[in-house]
């Protein structure tokens, strides 16, 4: 299948081009997790699933927060109430970063993980521009191909995404995001969403792997349809719980 051999084609790029963004990302987030602070994530529309991948979720750990705002995290109603207009609008509504970031006491030496698979809208740009200016580190995900050939979506900020923020790391996904030609003038399957996950899910396993290292001894969240270890997991749960709650009490 083209698709597959094109996305195969793109973690392999991943994977050789990124791997110094993806150790020193992971090394920031288990710093931070290690001082009982949480690692923010946020992203739009179809960038908020690698946030919603982040935690909660069966090898994750506690520590990861997602602070995507509902509209951004749910487009399935397409029109109507929470439709694609709306998420769209929002977007690219400058001053909006403010309003999110007033919600959350955030501190010098955290970390916001910034998903945009443009890297040009108003939204990630200020997100990315307010916690560093709060002395958040910050590190962003998206293609450096489409946001280098286009123009950020800002009155004010000149730079993409990648070129704000602390650490970047390149999805490796080309512009506009599609994959296979199908017509003359247009290509199907889209690319950021898998190459995005698969970021996320590394960052995720080698926070893990380090805290392990350092003597952390993180929880690691379980499956829960294993049938002969139903209590183990219901005790392991309950204790994951109780430490995303003290995560979200820093905040």
């Amino acid at each position: 299948m083209k698709y597959i051999d094109a996305i195969i084609e793109i973690a392999q790029k991943i994977q050789i081009t990124q791997k110094d963004s993806l150790t020193s990302a992971s090394k920031i987030c288990a710093g931070v997790i290690a001082k009982k602070r949480p690692v923010l994530l946020f992203g739009a529309g179809h960038s908020s699933l690698p946030c919603q991948e982040a935690f909660p979720r069966i090898g994750s750990i506690p520590g990861f927060i997602q602070i995507t705002e509902p509209v951004f995290g749910f487009n399935g109603f397409v029109t109507g109430k929470g439709g694609q207009k709306q998420m769209s609008f929002l977007e690219q509504t400058e001053g909006f970063a403010e309003v999110i970031l007033s919600n959350y006491a955030l501190q010098k030496g955290d970390c916001l993980i910034i998903v945009s698979n443009s890297g040009i809208n108003a939204l990630p740009l200020e997100l990315c521009l307010a916690a560093s200016q709060r002395g958040v580190t910050t590190i962003s995900l998206s293609s450096f191909l489409h946001a280098s050939a286009n123009r950020p979506k800002h009155t004010n900020i000149t730079q993409r995404l990648h070129e704000l923020s602390d650490i970047a790391i390149d999805n490796c996904t080309p512009e506009g995001d599609a994959l296979i030609p199908i017509l003359e003038t247009h290509k199907s399957g889209g690319s950021s969403t898998i190459a995005n996950m698969l970021i996320i899910n590394s960052i995720v396993v080698e926070t893990t792997r380090i805290l392990e290292m350092e003597g952390y001894h993180p929880l690691v969240y379980p499956s829960h349809n294993v049938s002969e270890s139903e209590h183990k997991v219901a005790i392991l749960e309950k204790a994951i719980f109780t430490a995303h709650k003290q995560f979200l009490s820093s905040l």
